[in-house]
């Protein structure tokens, strides 16, 4: 159930995720909107990303988001863009974490303060 993609395995159940959790430059944990942007870096479009699983080489379990339809993520007004972002599981809602996990058996981890996951 799992795509090879370079180092990466990559799941295959995808949900649309329009936040999430992550530090910010000053180290406070903060809700931070994200979408797809294509051209005009400025503006933050009504787009979704797609959130997939992720697994490391190492076997660790985290979520990759991507733009849809070839485009970036963007995180934040002034945060991050990028082609490509991982973010550790405990970074998305609860409902998108129930679809990703569906037909995958993975126990949590905690590492400095971050959950990952890892395949039974």
């Amino acid at each position: 159930m799992w795509k090879k993609i370079g180092k990466f395995e990559i799941g295959l159940n995808k949900v649309e995720i329009k936040s999430i959790k992550i530090r910010d430059e000053i180290g406070k944990i903060r809700r931070m909107r994200v979408c797809s942007v294509w051209g005009n870096f400025s503006n933050f479009t009504n787009t979704p990303v797609n959130g997939y699983l992720c697994k490391d080489e190492k076997g660790y379990i985290g979520v990759l988001l991507s733009g849809k339809n070839g485009g970036y993520v963007k995180v934040g007004k002034n945060f991050l863009i990028s082609q490509n972002l991982i973010v550790p599981i405990n970074s998305i809602g609860k409902g998108n974490l129930k679809k990703l996990l569906k037909g995958y058996k993975v126990d949590f981890i905690e590492i400095e303060e971050v959950i990952y996951g890892i395949e039974r």
